[in-house]
């Protein structure tokens, strides 16, 4: 599926960028989709609502829904029907399952996410090899805090890591970054191993973005066991315990987040 250059270009960076695609009238779906999925209510056990706040402590807008896949038909048909799968398959070497699935919704005036590595967040599940297919709801700009991607450093090493798991001041700078100004209709796949940011939401419109991640087959599928891991230690607001410190126990679900 993928061309000599989109070849050259993965091998040597860890991620893609392809222009439409998925095309136009996925891409609308998408639209129509990420709408209905905002508006799912909080259903303790099922998709999972995380929230951001701003400079008002009783204020929240929601940030991600995280496990949507199992409650609706046609997203999942889109993101685990064979031209997708088989275009990771491409990048990966062989097959894969889909590990997690999340909508971040970087709403007007929503925050940036740190820079960081994805892999970390994934140690504890006998895989050291994940890609995730990003495919935004809405166009990506400056302006709104489009994904950055960094070049030749893809490396499967854990860069300098802050306690938080995000990478220490100063290490993405001296990376070669890329705005990525994708458009609905486009595709982003990036290995988990590769540094990646963005930036705040200063435009009066979202951002929204869907994440996919899988695993190689042969590795053997574990979304359960990740989806069971993250409820335990970083669930929804309306599934946690009080008085449980989850900003510390999740913390490796939380990478350069703007919530806790």
């Amino acid at each position: 599926m993928l061309d000599p250059a989109a070849q050259e270009h993965w091998q040597r960076h860890g991620w893609l960028w392809l222009r439409a695609f998925l095309g136009d009238e996925a891409a609308r779906d998408l639209g129509v989709w990420t709408d209905e999925i905002a508006a799912w209510p909080e259903v303790p056990g099922r998709w999972m609502r995380y929230y951001e706040r701003g400079g008002d402590a009783a204020a929240k807008m929601l940030a991600r829904i995280e496990n949507f896949v199992p409650y609706h038909e046609r997203l999942a048909a889109l993101f685990t029907g064979p031209r997708v799968l088989g275009l990771l398959a491409d990048c990966v070497g062989e097959p894969v399952v889909l590990f997690k699935d999340k909508i971040n919704f970087k709403l007007p005036g929503g925050a940036g996410f740190a820079p960081h590595q994805d892999a970390p967040a994934y140690v504890d599940f006998g895989i050291d090899h994940h890609v995730t297919l990003m495919p935004p709801v809405d166009a990506f700009t400056a302006d709104n805090g489009c994904l950055e991607l960094a070049r030749d450093a893809r490396a499967r090493v854990f860069l300098p890591q802050n306690p938080d798991g995000t990478l220490r001041a100063g290490v993405m700078d001296a990376l070669d970054v890329v705005p990525i100004l994708a458009r609905p209709g486009d595709v982003i796949v990036f290995d988990a191993w590769v540094p990646h940011r963005s930036g705040p939401n200063h435009s009066s419109a979202p951002r929204r973005s869907f994440y996919l991640t899988f695993n190689p087959s042969s590795a053997g599928d574990r979304r359960a066991a990740y989806y069971e891991r993250k409820r335990e230690c970083f669930p929804p607001e309306y599934e946690r315990v009080p008085g449980v410190d989850y900003a510390a126990r999740g913390r490796q679900f939380n990478l350069g987040n703007p919530f806790d």
